[in-house]
């Protein structure tokens, strides 16, 4: 039996969802410097060296909001096209009790963010797959 090749991933990323107590998410907006410009998307980011995929999102937490996460499980592991090739994305979720305005003054990527309903997100800019999870999440179909 011939055995397949492991699949070549042209990225492999680490997404986190925080969500507060009435449930909303935690999205980021893209600023005109970053990929995706004028987007609400998820926080995280690429998977670097030997990191596993939960110190990447660890990693991301303090980098882009200086906040330690801590009781994190995985929400899911998914592969999808994008423009630059195949894509290997793991998300972990977990809840907050911080501010919205705590967050902002720690921000440092993007030029804003907010806790979001599910209704609130149908209207919003953002990528199919960070579409798809938002309908996982909530329960829509």
């Amino acid at each position: 039996m011939v055995m397949p090749e492991p699949k070549k991933f042209a990225r492999r990323v680490s997404a986190f969802i925080l969500r507060d107590d009435e449930g909303r998410v935690l999205l980021q907006h893209r600023d005109d410097t970053m990929v995706f410009p004028d987007y609400w998307v998820l926080f995280g980011g690429g998977i670097e060296g030997d990191e596993t995929p939960e110190e990447a999102v660890r990693r991301e937490a303090k980098e882009e909001l200086g906040i330690e996460l801590g009781d994190i499980r995985l929400f899911g592991r998914y592969e999808f096209m994008e423009p630059r090739g195949f894509m290997e994305e793991f998300i972990y979720i977990s809840d907050v009790k911080i501010p919205v305005d705590s967050l902002r003054k720690q921000q440092k990527e993007g030029d804003d963010l907010g806790y979001f309903s599910y209704e609130e997100t149908e209207g919003m800019k953002l990528l199919d797959e960070d579409r798809k999870r938002m309908k996982e999440l909530f329960g829509k179909r």
